[in-house]
């Protein structure tokens, strides 16, 4: 039996891998097609080519429960029509047996896949982003977990983090004069965009001249800058791309400041279901494999791979933004879906003869 199972387990995990592979290169593939449209004297075809494989480990991430789920169904599908899963049987191998065996694979390539999500796509995110903010002239740079620099003329502004493109937090904005000396350090610990600049709140301003310091504090200061949220928007990560580390810090920050934290906890519980959501796509195909699809071609099995896949995902993201929009606990709008899929897959295995 350890044999068998061995067998099954390589046999789903290498298709599963292989449509992975596919998946991401085609997605990369249009990617770079469209990214050659903004290819310039400053957004040069190696950066362009350079920022869409760094976006590669994000998007392997987000397509391993559908790559499962075809993988899978190509290799279960196909020992069906060859009889091998009949012969199996007959040699005593039950169907329990037989599930248990791609279960096994299933946990390997969940744990993969939370690796990826959890090691690998976030840094490599920031690094696509980099990328891009340095084509845009050099004007935001120095991206990294614990906020970012940007430049504004002769100011240079610290930002200890961005909820979003147009509110900034824990901001530093540093000017200097044509000799570059520093003249003047404002501090604020919240800055949002206005139309034509930003409103900094609980402002101190620090000015430097003959050796002496004059502060001075403010509750709010109208900030204009030619810094603007579109320039801005490729350094907020999105929170889909953030590690699980970094959304559960993220949070406590939030809720420690009374500020809203639901997108960021759907991301978090998201993270979670990720792993849960390749076993289950992995569990859906066998009954699919003892079912009408054994005597099918690969064509066929690929069209319900793919619609399985399109349903599961379009009812995730329903879900997702039914649950930002009414107040649905982030915990249930992220995992309800999988659970559901869960709940099909082990009916119909159940049902199995």
């Amino acid at each position: 039996m350890r044999i068998l199972d061995r067998y099954i387990a390589r046999a789903v995990i290498g298709g599963s891998l292989t449509v992975l592979l596919i998946i991401v290169s085609m997605e990369l593939i249009f990617s770079f097609v469209d990214e050659s449209g903004d290819i310039d004297d400053e957004y040069t075809a190696f950066q362009a080519l350079l920022y869409v494989a760094l976006t590669g480990p994000q998007r392997a991430y987000e397509a391993f429960p559908i790559a499962t789920l075809i993988g899978s169904l190509m290799t279960l599908g196909g020992m069906a029509a060859r009889h091998e899963l009949v012969v199996m049987r007959a040699s005593g191998m039950s169907v329990l047996n037989i599930g248990r065996s791609v279960m096994m694979a299933g946990l390997l390539l969940a744990l993969l896949a939370a690796a990826i999500g959890e090691w690998v796509a976030p840094p490599a995110e920031r690094a696509s982003l980099d990328v891009e903010a340095q084509a845009r002239g050099g004007q935001v740079s120095m991206l990294s977990r614990d906020g970012f620099w940007a430049r504004d003329g002769q100011r240079f502004i610290s930002v200890g983090s961005a909820p979003s493109a147009s509110l900034l937090e824990d901001v530093r904005i540093y000017s200097f004069d044509d000799e570059r000396r520093l003249q003047q350090v404002i501090t604020a610990s919240r800055a949002r965009y206005a139309g034509d600049g930003w409103d900094l709140h609980d402002v101190q301003r620090n000015r430097f001249a003959d050796g002496n310091v004059d502060t001075e504090w403010q509750d709010s200061l109208f900030w204009e800058a030619g810094l603007q949220p579109e320039v801005l928007d490729v350094v907020v990560v999105d929170p889909e791309t953030l590690s699980m580390a970094e959304l559960w810090t993220y949070i406590g920050y939030l809720q420690r400041n009374e500020l809203e934290s639901e997108r960021y906890e759907l991301a978090l519980w998201l993270k979670i279901g990720t792993p849960i959501a390749t076993l289950t796509m992995l569990l859906l195909t066998i009954p699919l494999a003892f079912g009408s699809l054994r005597s099918t071609g690969a064509g066929q099995r690929i069209f319900v791979g793919v619609m399985i896949g399109i349903a599961f995902y379009l009812s995730n993201r329903l879900l997702n933004h039914l649950g930002l929009v009414y107040g649905i606990p982030p915990m249930v709008s992220a995992l309800l879906p999988t659970l559901i899929f869960l709940t099909a897959a082990v009916y119909f295995t159940a049902r199995i003869r």
